[in-house]
């Protein structure tokens, strides 16, 4: 469901002609990308619904000191967590940890050897492209925004086409970054060996966790490895020194988010870069008012923009309640996937043309698969 202020129902047709700015990526965005398992955490606490427990156990104890030892090869490592999730939760749990403080140094040292390489590339990739026929598919894209009778076959027909070409166009692919270096693809071998480590006593607490607390798909660290690499390529796409800088803004702020929240925001700015839009500052107290509205309406029962809940009633109420204003307001139901809920407002009339406003700040609040988005001025 979407609600727009009167301000934003009419939001200018200005676009941003395309500038082939190409410089680093800032340290902080990379590090929100690529700094361990920040973004994993998901599996080995939310859905377990509880904080991890610390064993007692000899025999765990003992299998942990043999995983930490220097002198345990990757083999004997794959056999210990074999071991470990023949054990069960209790012995993954204490296995966990020191596996994601393994593979954390290691994401953070290949992010930055990927970003590097995709760099190189990019330029290459770039000169390829004709700046006016970017501004025409964004202008025709934008365009949709305008008009009274849109519907989410229009979008399907013209919005989806024109993103994939904008990507195509303006992002480097990472298959391409991944082919252009021997030394990058031997780099991500080893980190996918500890992936995989991973991945294995992650999903023992999948399968543990309620079926109605946890995503639909099992936990697979190459998906999330495959989609980091897609975020680090497009990092490295053409945008305004400015929009570098929300950016690089936000990726500090999203260290105070949930995973998907923070997510969530990302794919949000990804969709309103390639589009020639400004990308939005995370607001934190919007962001508390949007998780505090799926809150309650996880716990109450009901969807809508309207709130029984007194002093709630509407989006600026909760805006306020918080210390803060809003312009819009996105909600959905349904989701586990930040990214996923994202592309199901593009794909819905009234909330495309909201998350497409001329909007700079914005908030994301998640409670179980209730979503809540505020844009603010």
């Amino acid at each position: 469901m979407v609600f727009q202020s009167k301000r934003e129902t009419r939001v200018s047709a200005l676009f941003r002609t395309v500038r082939l700015v190409f410089r680093h990526p800032p340290r902080a965005v990379l590090l929100v990308l690529f700094s361990g398992m920040i973004a994993l955490w998901l599996t080995s606490v939310a859905l377990s619904g509880e904080p991890r427990r610390s064993s007692t156990s000899p025999a765990i104890r003992e299998l942990v000191s043999q995983f930490q030892s220097l002198r345990t090869t990757m083999d004997e490592r794959r056999q210990l967590v074999a071991q470990a999730v023949e054990g069960g939760p209790a012995w993954v749990e204490a296995l966990l940890p020191v596996i994601e403080k393994q593979l954390s140094a290691r994401l953070e040292r290949y992010g930055q050897m990927f970003t590097r390489q995709a760099q190189r590339q990019a330029g290459q990739h770039l000169r390829q492209v004709d700046p006016r026929q970017v501004a025409a598919v964004r202008e025709a894209v934008l365009s949709l925004r305008q008009r009274p009778d849109l519907t989410k076959e229009m979008i399907h027909q013209v919005g989806d086409p024109g993103l994939k070409q904008l990507q195509q166009w303006l992002v480097i692919p990472r298959e391409v970054v991944l082919a252009s270096s021997d030394t990058l693809r031997s780099e991500r071998e080893k980190l996918s060996e500890w992936g995989s480590l991973w991945e294995e006593c992650a999903r023992v607490l999948y399968n543990a966790a309620p079926p109605e607390s946890r995503p639909d798909t099992p936990p697979s660290f190459e998906e999330y490895l495959a989609g980091e690499e897609t975020l680090a390529a497009f990092l490295v796409s053409p945008m305004d020194p400015p929009a570098r800088q929300v950016l690089a803004q936000n990726a500090i702020l999203a260290k105070q988010l949930q995973r998907e929240e923070a997510r969530c925001i990302l794919a949000l700015n990804m969709t309103r870069v390639l589009l020639g839009l400004n990308p939005l500052v995370i607001d934190l107290r919007l962001c508390a008012a949007a998780r505090d509205h799926s809150n309650d309406m996880k716990t109450l029962g009901f969807f809508d923009h309207t709130s029984p809940v007194p002093g709630k009633t509407t989006p600026w109420d909760r805006a306020r309640r918080f210390g803060t204003s809003a312009s819009g307001e996105n909600i959905a139901a349904g989701y586990s996937d930040g990214n996923a809920a994202n592309m199901g407002w593009f794909h819905s009339p009234g909330h495309h043309k909201n998350m497409l406003g001329n909007h700079k700040r914005v908030g994301v609040g998640i409670a179980g698969t209730y979503y809540t988005e505020l844009f603010g001025d």
